[in-house]
């Protein structure tokens, strides 16, 4: 009986050790396998050996990520897959902290390892331009001169104000009303540098953002922030002195709480020239263009802003110099772009020069 049992056992031990035998060999075909199958990609992600050939450019457009940039290398042959990309980047963001946007030089030649030098280590030597927006300008101006400096049509650069998706907290504070654009007043007049490539909605997308950054160092918050702008949208279309800026956003805010018609040139100019600004000078007539621009003709504030301030006029008409004058007019006499400030009627016809 012992001797059967041990048989049976000795049997069973067989088949136990033939099992692992079979098990083991799956494993190692597995590895093998895997190996063979994984090794171009363990190649690429551990080789540093190049093969320079012809220059191609690569492109990486604003706001790609790392798994965007990876996606474009495999798809464009430059690599074998991108999560070799993405693995090398994510275990090595001490060295690799930037995604770089613009045009580089690879070629489908380069290893892993030098791509990755070229995208992540080195800025492209991207062609920029600069755009200079002056204070004052309305947007049918900014559309003209995208298109003085080839950067866009006009049409277009007015479909990006009127049609863009814009994410910024002081839109919130826009009411709906019947002004020509909504956005006009807050693209904030400086000078900027674009990539060659940037599109209308961009140019828009970062005065927007500027007049945010500017307008939050000097308010805490958007307290009155649309009236403000079309009373600093006339003064700065009015003012050429910046000691003036306060003076003439009192004198609005004087004939405001009179009340009385602000009869400001400005907004008859806005209306008549259609935003452009283009007239040289404001005859009678003028005076009676239908427009509710026309604060000739109607009482109150213009239904917003008709041009984009910069900071000292949003400062003044936020801060108006308080003072007893209701009319002023240009010094003709001193021809300085001054002005002489007057509390009555009788006083304003006496100063004229």
């Amino acid at each position: 009986a012992y001797h059967k049992r041990g048989v049976y056992m000795e049997e069973t031990q067989k088949k136990i050790n033939n099992k692992t035998k079979i098990i083991i060999i799956a494993l190692v075909a597995m590895i093998v396998c895997s190996v063979i199958a994984f090794s171009p990609y363990i190649s690429e992600y551990f080789s540093k050996n190049s093969n320079y050939g012809d220059a191609v450019v690569f492109n990486v457009p604003s706001g790609a990520t790392a798994s965007d940039v990876a996606k474009m290398l495999e798809d464009e042959g430059f690599i074998k897959s991108k999560y070799t990309f993405i693995i090398k980047y994510r275990l090595n963001r001490g060295v690799y902290k930037n995604i770089y946007q613009g045009k580089f030089y690879l070629n489908k030649g380069m290893c892993l390892n030098d791509i990755m030098k070229v995208l992540l280590l080195t800025p492209p030597e991207t062609e920029t331009f600069t755009f200079t927006v002056p204070e004052g300008y309305s947007i049918e101006m900014i559309a003209s001169k995208c298109a003085q400096m080839n950067i866009c049509t006009q049409e277009e650069f007015i479909s990006a104000v009127k049609n863009g998706k814009y994410n910024y907290e002081f839109l919130n504070h826009i009411p709906n009303g019947n002004y020509k654009y909504k956005l006009e007043g807050f693209l904030f007049p400086s000078t900027y540098e674009f990539f060659e490539d940037a599109t209308p909605y961009d140019i828009v997308n970062k005065m927007l953002a500027a007049f945010e950054a500017e307008y939050k160092k000097n308010f805490s918050n958007y307290d009155n922030l649309f009236e403000n702008m079309i009373i600093a949208s006339m003064v700065e279309r009015e003012a050429v002195l910046d000691s003036e800026r306060a003076k003439i956003a009192g004198v609005i805010k004087n004939r405001l709480s009179e009340p009385m018609k602000l009869q400001i040139d400005a907004t008859v100019v806005y209306a008549k020239s259609n935003g452009r600004y283009d007239m040289t000078e404001v005859l009678l007539k003028d005076l009676e263009v239908e427009s509710p621009y026309n604060l000739y003709k109607y009482e109150g504030l213009t239904p917003g802003p008709i041009c984009s301030p910069g900071i000292k006029s949003i400062l003044a008409a936020a801060n108006p110099e308080k003072h007893k004058w209701l009319f002023y007019h240009t010094d003709e006499v001193k021809k300085d772009g001054s002005h002489i400030f007057t509390q009555t009627f009788n006083e304003h016809l006496s100063t004229m020069n």
